[in-house]
């Protein structure tokens, strides 16, 4: 894993909510040394909507790595696809973190473009679904077949902030670490090995989070104008994944809910199949 030393944070924005006024202060790291902060923007947009999951639907046996056979549960969604883990709020979720390939997306065939993937780490927004803490990138691709990609945060039922000057590419790993400190408070990380950044983001105020989903996922989301058209993409894969709760236990993917998404007319669009405990790859279906 690449990773560097938290940094004395460089730069505040502040943004109002309805119920508090969210904050954040941003930190930046480059090939392991302290750079300047100002040359990130995080520019607000409106927040994106029904961001959840059907509940849990059905439990079949899986095939894990190494001939371990788990029972894990399938869920449905018209937006999500990938893994989410839902625990006791006796002992919530404290931080979540994985590794992921930023979508490499192509053309659905049938589908006007722009098309758009996402794919991201979070806290909630599954079994809780009043808030969610998250941090991913979106892909989108144009008519010509070009993406275009951007590495972004969002406290829903706040404002999601795209991060420019975060330089990302179509296959980059990215590492998120999102761990929180209170139900409002957060230190959200985002790091590419590639690129050779880390960016800590130290967040107060938030919408208070239940703590008790952990997701990977790859999202087909909803704007103001309604869901967005949904890209096609490369195998993406999520390793070195999990969580911890908040009294220090690890919790893996065994027994994750398994989540694809399934149009109205019945087809799966994208599925996740689990590989072990912290590993499992998400497919694109025309």
């Amino acid at each position: 894993m690449w990773s560097s030393a938290r940094s004395v944070f460089l730069m505040a924005l502040v943004a109002a909510t309805a119920t508090a006024e969210l904050s954040f202060v941003a930190s930046l790291q480059q090939k392991g040394r302290e750079v300047d902060a100002s040359v990130l923007s995080f520019v607000p947009t409106t927040p994106l909507t029904h961001r959840k999951h059907t509940p849990h639907a059905q439990a079949t046996p899986s095939r894990h790595g190494r001939g371990a056979s788990v029972r894990d549960t399938i869920s449905y969604s018209s937006n999500w696809c990938g893994a989410s883990q839902h625990v006791s709020q006796a002992d919530g979720i404290g931080s979540v973190f994985g590794y992921f390939t930023a979508p490499d997306g192509t053309l659905r065939p049938g589908v006007p473009p722009p098309q758009f993937v996402s794919a991201w780490v979070g806290i909630d927004g599954a079994e809780c679904n009043t808030a969610l803490l998250q941090a991913g990138v979106t892909t989108i691709v144009n008519s010509n077949g070009g993406q275009s990609i951007s590495a972004w945060w969002e406290w829903y039922p706040d404002n999601s902030y795209t991060i420019d000057g975060l330089k990302v590419e179509p296959g980059d790993w990215m590492w998120i670490n999102i761990t929180t400190t209170s139900e409002s408070s957060a230190i959200l990380e985002v790091t590419n090995p590639q690129q050779e950044y880390t960016m800590t983001l130290d967040i107060s105020n938030g919408p208070k989070l239940c703590r008790v989903d952990a997701e990977w996922i790859v999202e087909d989301f909803y704007d103001a104008n309604g869901q967005v058209a949904f890209a096609n993409f490369s195998d993406l894969w999520f390793v070195q994944s999990g969580a911890q709760s908040i009294g220090g236990r690890s919790i893996g993917l065994d027994g994750a809910a398994m989540v694809h998404i399934q149009a109205d007319d019945g087809t799966i669009l994208c599925s996740a199949e689990p590989y072990d405990n912290a590993s499992f790859v998400i497919s694109s279906h025309s």
